[in-house]
């Protein structure tokens, strides 16, 4: 189990340059697409809060890719062989974990520009989102 952190930035000085790099790629699409969100570290990751409660969390553990983890936090049960609760991904973007949790996959740099909006506008619905 890596080390707690206490801040984003201990997060980020313990990745990778290139994991880093996926990091700040996606913490700039979140803050673009709600700079309402307060960025805190829970369950070892830069997290999202809007209103008080946890939406997004950056997921870079392993050696897996980056993702972003769309969420309601612990608060909503959550029901893995349910269809998902969102229907605002039509470039699906989004890889569903349950009716209400799904992930988005950073691009690579060469991607990254093409997918831009539409990634923000998947971030934006989801946020809307009761």
């Amino acid at each position: 189990m890596p080390a707690a952190f206490a801040t984003v930035d201990d997060y980020l000085a313990s990745q990778t340059p290139e994991r880093r790099t996926d990091i700040e790629a996606l913490r700039s699409l979140v803050r673009a697409a709600e700079p309402e969100l307060i960025e805190i570290v829970k369950w070892n990751s830069p997290s999202y809060t809007l209103r008080g409660v946890d939406r997004l969390t950056i997921n870079a553990a392993g050696k897996g890719p980056v993702r972003l983890i769309l969420h309601f936090g612990t608060g909503r049960a959550e029901d893995k062989s349910a269809p998902p609760i969102f229907d605002g991904d039509p470039d699906g973007l989004l890889t569903w974990h349950s009716d209400l949790r799904a992930s988005l996959v950073v691009p690579s740099a060469r991607d990254l520009p093409h997918r831009h909006d539409a990634i923000i506008a998947v971030i934006r619905a989801w946020l809307a989102q009761p």
